[in-house]
């Protein structure tokens, strides 16, 4: 299999990975968030000083965009997905400590695998009943989602159809009812089961071609929400850039595709992300919450690499 890949494969595999559940088994733990259980239902909530809402964008973005002046003021931000993303936004507090932003507040709502894609989590009475009491005091100032629906991925199939997710719509819809001026943002992981590629550039291969659909769906739903302000971020990347570079022998750090958290690049066979993974990660996510270039951050010392670099690495690269 060599990069290009047909769109039907995309959809094929980007089904596959979806409908795989995660392991009903804990969390490794990475060097700046301890480890949360890995249920197929959680709910969490850490607690800062309250946020300020910035105003809401006309226009889809690659990222929120960052307060002009040298503070900024922390955010609360819901995350409703699947593991695939949670680690990340259990990492945010510590990352914007690092940044030195004041008052970041995380919400998290949680369910493993396939159940855990927008559609399958608004389908669900009770998982739905859970974001939107997450929600209702109309303190959320971002709510983040992760790729990928069924309707998604059956929309970006067919070229006579627009790109759609119902689930995802009526979400934005919700929130902004509850506070007009939240702002969305869709993740895009990586493919699970990282075995079954023979590299890097073929792990990847099947989110790169999709990218620019999920960007397609991003301005669609922000057209269909009146011009709500709904970005897209690929943190995905990041994870496949450690890859190769523990392929080509760049990162001594890593001596396994799979294993030790702090030595191999994914925890186990369905391909969570281990620590460098994780926290590499989470600078995508600054970057794409609060608009902070991640070279622009103080050393991190956490690893014998400069993780850094690898963040914005896989920012600049990005597809378009």
């Amino acid at each position: 299999m060599t990069k290009q890949v047909t769109l039907a494969a995309v959809i094929a595999v980007l089904a596959l990975a979806s409908c795989s559940q995660d392991s009903a088994r804990p969390l490794p733990s990475t060097s700046t968030v301890p480890a949360v259980a890995d249920t197929e239902q959680a709910v969490s909530t850490t607690a800062a000083a309250t946020p300020t809402t910035a105003p809401a964008s006309t226009t889809t973005s690659s990222s929120a965009q960052a307060p002009t002046d040298a503070s900024i003021d922390g955010l609360t931000v819901l995350y409703a997905g699947h593991s695939f993303g949670r680690p990340f936004a259990e990492n945010m507090d510590e990352a914007t400590r690092l940044a030195g932003i004041e008052g970041h507040e995380q919400r998290v709502v949680f369910r493993g695998g396939e159940n855990g894609v927008p559609q399958a989590m608004w389908a669900d009475p009770d998982v739905q009943s859970l974001i939107k009491e997450q929600l209702d005091d109309g303190a959320v100032d971002i709510v983040i989602l992760i790729c990928c629906s069924r309707e998604f991925r059956k929309t970006a199939g067919h070229s006579d159809q627009a790109v759609s997710d119902q689930a995802i719509l009526e979400i934005v819809a919700y929130a902004l009812e509850q506070n007009p001026e939240t702002r969305f943002g869709l993740a895009m992981p990586w493919v699970d089961f990282p075995n079954g590629y023979a590299t890097a550039d073929e792990h990847r291969a099947i989110t790169d071609a999709a990218y620019p659909h999920y960007q397609q769906l991003a301005e669609n739903i922000s057209e269909a929400s009146n011009s709500a302000d709904v970005f897209v971020f690929y943190h995905g990347a990041a994870v496949y850039d450690i890859r190769a570079g523990f392929e080509q022998g760049t990162i001594p750090e890593l001596t396994s595709l799979i294993g030790p958290r702090m030595s191999s690049v994914f925890t186990d066979e369905k391909g969570h992300a281990a620590s460098l993974a994780r926290d590499a990660g989470t600078l995508i996510w600054l970057h794409a919450i609060y608009g902070i270039d991640p070279l622009e951050l103080p050393p991190i010392t956490a690893h014998e690499v400069d993780i850094r670099e690898i963040a914005a690495s896989a920012l600049h690269a990005a597809p378009s």
